[in-house]
């Protein structure tokens, strides 16, 4: 009777004492540690930072143009990129403001929003007079 009276207490505080799947459930979800959340916080003040900058046309032109227009303005002919060299301040304006005004050249308007994305802001003038003066003076 005694064996019995073990066996049941031992069943009951197995079965009672804490082994439900409640519990099981709550050491699976524990909170995210507070480092992550810092580093999160981290990345976008660096980002809000990089924004802010103010970039001259040459750094512009340098940093997200020279790939395929090249040093010297004449272009990629494996990209399709069309020289600068020749062409009026004018006629360079005037496709920079296409450009702009989503007209026409869907690589260039995405390369433009990129730009943007990136912090980098300028005007279809400013940008002409200065890809005008570098190429064909």
């Amino acid at each position: 009777m005694k064996n019995y009276k073990t066996v049941v207490l031992i069943l009951s505080l197995f079965i009672f004492g804490g082994c439900s799947e409640e519990k099981k459930e709550q050491t699976l979800t524990k909170p995210t540690p507070k480092v992550q959340k810092i580093k999160v916080i981290e990345v976008k003040k660096i980002k809000e930072n990089a924004i802010k900058k103010e970039y001259t046309i040459e750094e512009i032109y340098n940093t997200k143009c020279i790939e395929c227009h090249a040093s010297n303005g004449s272009g990629n002919t494996e990209k399709l990129t069309p020289t600068m060299i020749g062409q009026s301040e004018e006629e360079i304006r005037d496709s920079l403001t296409d450009i702009e005004d989503d007209k026409g050249h869907i690589v260039m308007e995405h390369n433009r929003e990129k730009i943007v994305d990136a912090g980098m802001q300028y005007s279809a003038k400013d940008m002409a007079k200065y890809m005008y003066e570098r190429f064909n003076k």
